[in-house]
């Protein structure tokens, strides 16, 4: 079951904690970014912290795709 999740950016600016927030379909693909976003992140600011956070909510349906009718005809 696909979930949505949240990335979650942490980090300092200007002595003050920014938090930025984005949504990926997956857990998988969610955790494929943070190397990149903290690598960005931590080129121009302060105490970076990523993290993903799983939401409850479905990305894909939990049900198969019916085949088109005729296909491998």
């Amino acid at each position: 079951m696909k979930l949505f999740t949240v990335l979650i950016a942490l980090y300092g600016v200007s002595g003050e904690e920014v938090e930025s927030r984005v949504l990926f379909p997956s857990a998988t693909e969610c955790g494929n970014a943070i190397e990149h976003v903290h690598a960005a992140l931590s080129a121009s600011y302060d105490d970076v912290v990523i993290l993903c956070d799983r939401t409850r909510l479905l990305s894909a349906s939990p049900r198969p795709v019916a085949r088109p009718e005729g296909l491998g005809q």
